[in-house]
């Protein structure tokens, strides 16, 4: 990954999910990622008041709808607790963590599925399907030791699309408040 990569870092929770074995279950997986994006790219957006753009006021409540009911159904599915948190980096095809202890995801055959929470409160995590890449050495982080870990997605285009416009309006607000702190407002 390329230093001036525009990426989503923070430490989040992430486990080991189900690889779809099927089409019709990867497509469920989709769509309910792609929901999920949308309502969180909605949830970061100010209300739309405008008369003219009433239309899009619209799909945002039913974004916002679709999110309450895939949640109230990941909450009748008896959904745990979320899983430890790790210091990531998601970038628009890739997520790299640093893991103090690889056992824990060494068993990952090549093609899996990480359960990723973007929002911790929000008890549903983005389901990426991908390719696990070869564990490689120390991963040199804060915690001075351990494994990076690297997952290349398998998405299909209009979650990828969502996933892009997340990760980018994040970079741009993680730009927006260091020119804030560098700058401090004329008294």
């Amino acid at each position: 990954m390329t230093e001036h990569a525009v990426v989503l870092q923070g430490h989040l929770p992430l486990a080991l999910g189900e690889w779809p074995n099927d089409a019709g279950t990867r497509n469920t997986l989709m769509a309910d990622n792609l929901a999920l994006l949308r309502a969180l790219l909605v949830m970061d957006e100010h209300i739309v008041t405008n008369d003219e753009e009433g239309h899009e006021g619209l799909s945002n409540l039913e974004t916002k709808v679709d999110l309450l009911l895939l949640l109230v159904s990941a909450g009748v599915k008896g959904l745990g607790p979320t899983p430890p948190s790790y210091p990531c980096i998601l970038g628009s095809e890739d997520l790299y963590w640093d893991c103090p202890d690889p056992v824990l995801f060494a068993g990952a055959d090549n093609e899996t599925c990480i359960a990723l929470f973007l929002r911790p409160r929000i008890a549903m995590p983005l389901l990426l399907p991908g390719s696990m890449q070869p564990l490689s050495g120390p991963s040199g982080g804060a915690s001075g030791g351990g494994t990076r870990c690297h997952l290349h997605f398998h998405l299909d285009s209009r979650v990828q699309e969502s996933l892009d416009r997340l990760i980018f309006r994040h970079h741009r607000r993680a730009v927006a408040r260091s020119k804030d702190q560098h700058h401090p407002p004329d008294v």
